[in-house]
């Protein structure tokens, strides 16, 4: 058994029909025992399928960009909004990686059992093209099992998009009063769903929200990022920022940043 299969383990009774149970681990492989035919597989995208290869355009980085901000007085709707646009740019050019490499396969594996899976992120719909690359990139597409392949808007408090398999829930909205509408657009619910998110508190609240709704519900609070070798280094990211025509590495970067260095000693 590994070491971090259920470093924390809490079984809620919540009102109605609906259980939710909340396991942490850092291996995608201890999510695979609670799939069934019956369940719905909802997947994080950032910090949990994948991460940036480089430190710009790392979720940490754009994370880091928003608390800058909101040091320098702005609210965090303002911080976001400040920085999203050069986070657009970067997606559109920025590489990912899974954080384990066991886990596109994992997925696949579940497609091929017909699964149902589909993603449910805090990105933005305006960086939706350029996500679905990423994943493509990794081999993987959500819309072959998706509860859906219809693309369509769903109503939120902040725009919230369907398209590709894939819910766009928007950094301001949280991810069960996102999914819940979407539910009624489709006229369809789940027996059980399984989620997986690197923040717990998206895997609790959104537990809460189909609880509520009797219907059962697995949360996998994935700690694979805290177990990776860190990529964001702010230094990198800021020299990284200069050369947009292209998405620099971080060795290339840090090789770029000492030949600099090098250049500014006086002879």
């Amino acid at each position: 058994m590994r070491n971090y299969l259920f470093l924390s383990l809490s079984l809620l009774f919540l009102p109605m029909l609906g259980k939710a149970l909340i396991i942490e681990t850092a291996h995608i492989a201890d999510a695979i025992p609670f799939i069934d035919e019956n369940t719905w597989f909802l997947v994080d995208l950032d910090n949990t399928m994948f991460e940036a290869q480089q430190a710009l355009g790392h979720a940490n980085w754009f994370y880091d960009e928003i608390q800058q901000r909101m040091q320098e007085g702005m609210s965090r709707e303002q911080a976001i909004c400040d920085a999203y646009p050069l986070w657009i740019k970067t997606q559109q050019i920025c590489p990912v990686k899974p954080l384990e490499k066991e886990f596109v396969p994992s997925l696949l594996l579940l497609q091929n059992q017909e699964i149902v899976i589909m993603g449910l992120t805090h990105r933005q719909p305006s960086v939706a093209e350029a996500t679905i690359g990423q994943i493509a990139s990794l081999g993987f597409d959500f819309e072959n099992t998706a509860p859906s392949r219809a693309s369509f808007a769903v109503p939120a408090a902040n725009p919230a998009l369907y398209e590709k398999g894939i819910l766009f829930v928007g950094d301001s909205n949280k991810k069960g009063d996102v999914f819940l509408p979407f539910l009624s657009i489709l006229a369809e619910r789940p027996k059980k769903v399984v989620f997986i998110d690197d923040k717990r508190k998206n895997v609790e609240e959104l537990g809460e929200a189909l609880s509520r709704h009797g219907i059962d519900y697995i949360g996998i609070h994935y700690t694979a990022i805290e177990h990776a070798p860190p990529v964001y280094s702010r230094k990198l990211a800021a020299f990284q920022s200069k050369f947009l025509e292209r998405m620099l590495s971080n060795e290339e970067a840090a090789l770029l940043m000492e030949e600099e260095a090098a250049q500014r000693i006086p002879m």
